[in-house]
This record gives structure tokens, sequence and C-alpha cells, in this order.
């Protein structure tokens, strides 16, 4: 956490740096003195609004974090742009010059792609993904649906959850699996708003299923925040938690693993190995692994991991993010199959965001996984009646 607050800060003073020079020489802005230092201040301040914002929180745990969130989603776009701005300028050879009309063109295009983004971070897609399982279970087939990093603050809106219970409730699961980042960092919203009463709402056959991540740990310091009031905040959703616990579901005929987040090990606070949980499966039966950061896949497809289900990456969330995190992970958005060992893994960009209220590149979204198992399942149920 600490490398990418370091990491956020040098990205906002170079951003800031670039565009106040910038604006400088499209907007034709002629500064000195007391002018050129409010000019600079102000842009910083602009530049540096969602970390303001982050270490302002306990001051308005509302208005300070969504004013900096939105200010700080403009200001990228508007650096995006200055960026397309600069590179017609150069392709011109300087015929794409400062005018009345570009100054105009400019803001326009800021405005649109600050809609647009946004539009992509409200309005989740549905993801579907076919998996084959070539072992016995007690069903033919399966329908799990997967939420994860939906990352509740005060500053979601009740319309924001209701929009994704509705369009799960729609999509006729077997099992709801949520993979961690529910909550942003503190548990307060979640109870105080009532999301607890919407998750209730969550239809599924067979049960919804919850795990932590990373962000459920970033606040357990602080009072009535502790692992075991998140846990009993989830429990009055009608959610069971698994935090390095092992299920088998008789009526499905499969095993479920929820493993606590991959920060438990930098926090130094306990984590269950795999082997440890896999201690309790059987091999021959379907095991489903739901583990937030998809950090090493090459263990579960080495330890007869069927299915592992993540979240955490966001799909990188904006350009060019997205580019990090497809060199930092194996799977980082999407599906993954290793033919070798029989294994799958699907990594969900997540239905919420963390910072900015924009997505670019990418989208939010609610996926969908369709299971089929081996043909034995027949001739296993046909053996119980």
């Amino acid at each position: 956490m600490i490398f990418v607050q370091i990491a956020a800060i040098i990205v906002s003073f170079l951003i800031t740096l670039y565009v106040g020079k910038r604006w400088q020489f499209w907007f034709k802005f002629q500064l000195t003195g007391i002018g050129s230092v409010f000019y600079w201040i102000t842009l910083f301040l602009v530049g540096f609004s969602l970390v303001l914002s982050r270490l302002l929180g306990d001051l308005s745990s509302y208005w300070i974090p969504l004013i900096g969130s939105i200010i700080f989603g403009i200001f990228i776009c508007a650096f995006y742009i200055l960026i397309i701005f600069d590179i017609l300028y150069l392709i011109s050879f300087k015929k794409f010059r400062p005018n009345l009309a570009n100054k105009i063109i400019y803001i326009i295009c800021t405005v649109a792609l600050f809609i647009y983004g946004n539009d992509q971070a409200i309005n989740p897609k549905i993801v579907k993904y076919q998996v084959k399982i070539d072992k016995p279970a007690k069903q033919e087939k399966l329908r799990i649906v997967q939420l994860t990093d939906i990352h509740i603050s005060e500053i979601v809106t009740p319309q924001f959850i209701q929009q994704m219970v509705d369009k799960v409730n729609r999509l006729n699961a077997d099992l709801v699996v949520i993979t961690g980042d529910t909550i942003d960092s503190r548990i307060d919203p979640f109870i105080l708003l009532g999301f607890n009463k919407q998750f209730q709402q969550l239809k599924a056959k067979y049960g919804t299923y919850i795990i932590f991540g990373n962000h459920e740990y970033a606040s357990i310091d602080k009072p009535n925040n502790s692992l075991e009031n998140i846990a009993t905040a989830y429990k009055s959703a009608n959610m069971h938690l698994l935090k390095d616990d092992v299920l088998y579901d008789d009526k499905l005929g499969i095993t479920l693993i929820g493993r606590n987040d991959y920060i438990t090990e930098k926090l130094k606070t306990a984590r269950a190995s795999l082997d440890d949980l896999l201690l309790f499966t059987d091999p021959d039966a379907p095991i489903i692994l739901l583990d937030h950061q998809p950090q090493d896949l090459n263990e579960p497809a080495e330890k007869g991991v069927d299915l592992m289900i993540s979240g955490h990456t966001h799909g990188g969330q904006i350009f060019p993010v997205n580019l990090v995190v497809d060199y930092l992970y194996k799977n980082p958005h999407g599906i993954y199959v290793d033919p070798n060992h029989k294994f799958t893994s699907i990594v969900s960009s997540g239905y919420g965001l963390w910072g900015p209220p924009i997505r670019l590149m990418t989208r939010c979204e609610i996926v969908v996984i369709d299971l089929t198992f081996d043909k034995q399942a027949d001739t296993l149920n046909k053996g119980e009646n």
C-alpha cells in the first residue's frame, strides 16, 4: 500500500507539471509574480485532489472524497486530451495551433471523455464464460455469478447497489460469489446506509459466498472496524464468509475454498497455505477456489484446483495502468486456461472502482460462469436414486 501511495504522488506531480506547462501554451496564459504562484498552487491542489481527499477524509467522509475524486477524474481526462492536442500539434507541423476554436474543442472533449469514462464505471456489462470441469459432480451444470471490488464507501449510492442486485437476480444464479474488496475501507457505510439490506435481496439457489480482499484490511485498526465487525456485517446481509475455509456442498458435489487475502502475508497475520486447505478436499470432485488477488496461478493449477475466481486488478481501470497490470499478472483480466493441468482462472475487472469515478479502456462488469461437469455426473445421480 505504501508503494501505491508513493507511486500515486509521483505520477500526480509529473502529470500536474506537464498539464501546467502545456496549458500555458494552449490557453496563452501570460503569468507573472503572484498570478503565476496562484496558478501553480491551484494546479497542484487539483492534481493532488485525490491524494488530499484521502488524507482529509476524516473531516468529511462524503463531500471531500466525492469532490476530490470528481476533480481528479476531470483532471485526468484533461491530461489525456492535452496529449492528443500536443500530438496533433507535432504531426501537423505546428499548423494545429492555439486559437479560440481549439480551446473550445479542448474543453468539450475533456468533458465528453469524463462523461464517457463515468458511464463505463457505472453501467456494467454482463460477461459470460463457459467452463468445462473434467470431474463428476451431482449436477450436470452450475451457474456461478461473480461480483468483486464493489468498494462500498459513503459516496456509493443505493441506486448503484440496487442496479447490481437487480441485474444479478435476473441471471438465475445457482451460486453468487463475491471475491473481495466489498467495502473500500470502513464497514460503517455498509450498515448505516442500508447496503446490508440490499445485499439480502441477492437471489441464488444455493446461497451467496464472500471472501475478504485487501481493502477489508485497510482500516482494521479503526474503532468498530475489526475483522469481527466486518464478518458480522456480512453475516447480517445473508452472506456466508469463507476465510481460509473449505466447504463441501453435498447437494452439488463440489468443494468451495475461500482463501484469506494475500495481503495478510505482508501484515504478518494468518493465511492458510493452499496445501493445508486442500487436505480437506476430495481431489476427485470439482474444486473451486475463491482468492481475491490472482498472484500465483501455477500453485493452484499444479495442486488440483479446477477453477480459481479472482478480482483485485480492476482490469487496470484507467489507461495506461492496464498495461502495468498486464505485466504484473499472468491473468490480469478475463479467462486463462492451463490445458496441461485442466485449470481455469477467471479474473473480473470488478463492479465498483477506486479513486476517480471513471474507467478508460475498461468497464465495470458482472461475471457469469456456466460450469459443466464430467458425464459421470449422470451416473452418480442415477446411482443415488
